[in-house]
């Protein structure tokens, strides 16, 4: 099936940027280090792609108690010492710009310093010339916020977007928004995907050619 759309608006970790498995890893091990074993399920469930922010309070509810007040820091500085050494981007996903025509846009629960960054380093600045960060609206992903704005943005409405996504609060917030979401099921359960609210699952940049017709 190929999907018919006047905008497309992509998430970054996960679907620009290969960082979703590396901020999973240091968020897990530092929950474990704390007392929180979380498995697979749960992680991808009710801690990816929200905010840190969302994420601490997550993790106070289940330990019953607060984290350090160093938690956030300690973990942007090791997810920052590691992407500065190995961020690439997603396979396929470069090709994929490359053929699109229609008006873009970035929508992320990053901080505005996390995703100018990325996309500075795989040089992805100019290709995304609108984009919005968690900074930028007062709730974001899993509420559509982040996806309104960036609709507005594009001057087209909502049920003419096409969302990118991979995370449950990502696939979420664009559903809320009124938008169709394909999401990207390299790291995550089409299935889980699927309950989330995702028009459509896919494995790989090429198969996402095709169903945007780029192909």
């Amino acid at each position: 099936m190929v999907y018919s759309y006047k905008a497309i608006i992509f998430d970054c970790d996960g679907v620009i940027v290969d960082t979703e498995n590396i901020s999973n890893s240091i968020m897990r091990s530092m929950l474990q280090q704390e007392g929180l074993q979380i498995d697979d399920k749960l992680l991808h469930e009710r801690f990816s792609g929200f905010p840190n922010r969302e994420n601490i309070k997550t993790a106070e509810a289940m330990l019953g108690r607060s984290l350090p007040e160093s938690f956030d820091d300690d973990y942007r500085k090791r997810f920052h010492a590691v992407i500065d050494q190995h961020l690439e981007p997603i396979t396929g996903v470069r090709e994929l710009l490359q053929k699109v025509t229609t008006p873009i846009a970035m929508a992320t629960n990053a901080r505005r310093k996390e995703m100018n960054f990325k996309l500075s380093k795989i040089q992805l600045e100019e290709t995304f010339a609108i984009r919005f960060c968690v900074e930028d609206v007062v709730h974001g992903k899993p509420a559509p916020d982040l996806y309104l704005k960036a609709a507005d943005a594009l001057n087209v409405a909502p049920e003419d977007c096409i969302v990118i996504e991979d995370s449950v609060a990502g696939i979420k917030a664009a559903k809320a928004a009124g938008m169709r979401v394909l999401a990207f099921s390299e790291t995550l359960e089409a299935d889980l995907q699927m309950r989330a609210g995702a028009t459509q699952c896919f494995d790989t940049m090429k198969q996402l050619e095709e169903l945007l017709g780029l192909s």
